[in-house]
């Protein structure tokens, strides 16, 4: 009888042990988890706290504002500067601003039928294609006084012009992306 106690009593402690480690193991986790949750919850309050406070815009502000929008609803730099100046606010509210009136028109028009919204896609003529080919070439970012002279000089919107610059540079750098892969990743084979 007392041989199996002594048996059995290795086997119980070794059950103890696991027991033990199993919980321990558990207790650390939920610690872990703890932690990270934590971590979580201040990086969430260290950004809010960086946030600025909601800025409140006047309605004599609005009017100003309103007027711009209907007259340019994409203002360049030095068009955001003055329109600042002229409404005493901070040129990122204004810009913000703009940005939210544009998205708001895209939602309400989103609304409508898309044949209607949409208009009719621009046809270039060989003539002016090469004109803003060679236009580019000199100045690949024109400012909205620069665009309108060149749509003006071709008969086109000033919107088109703008449109067609976006465009190309977009194209010219989606293409450089392109090339400067290639050159990183050389062809299958060529490292045996």
């Amino acid at each position: 009888l007392l041989t199996q106690k002594m048996r059995s009593t290795p086997l119980s402690l070794c059950l103890m042990r696991k027991k033990m480690n199993a919980t321990l193991l558990e207790r650390e986790r939920e610690k872990e988890r703890e932690q990270e949750q934590q971590q979580r919850k201040s990086k969430g309050k260290r950004y809010r706290d960086m946030r600025r406070s909601r800025t409140i815009i006047q309605a004599e502000q609005l009017d100003i504002l309103y007027g711009c929008y209907f007259k340019d609803p994409n203002p360049g730099k030095h068009e955001f500067e003055q329109i600042s100046e002229w409404v005493h606010l901070p040129k990122k509210v204004v810009q913000i601003w703009f940005q939210n009136m544009r998205a708001r028109e895209r939602k309400e028009s989103s609304f409508l039928p898309h044949s209607s919204s949409r208009r009719p896609r621009t046809h270039l003529s060989c003539l002016q294609l090469s004109i803003l080919q060679s236009c580019y070439e000199t100045c690949a970012h024109p400012n909205a006084m620069e665009c309108e002279a060149i749509g003006t000089e071709l008969n086109l919107p000033l919107k088109v012009v703008q449109i067609w610059f976006q465009n190309t540079r977009a194209k010219e750098k989606r293409w450089r992306l392109q090339q400067e892969k290639m050159v990183r990743t050389p062809p299958r084979g060529a490292m045996k």
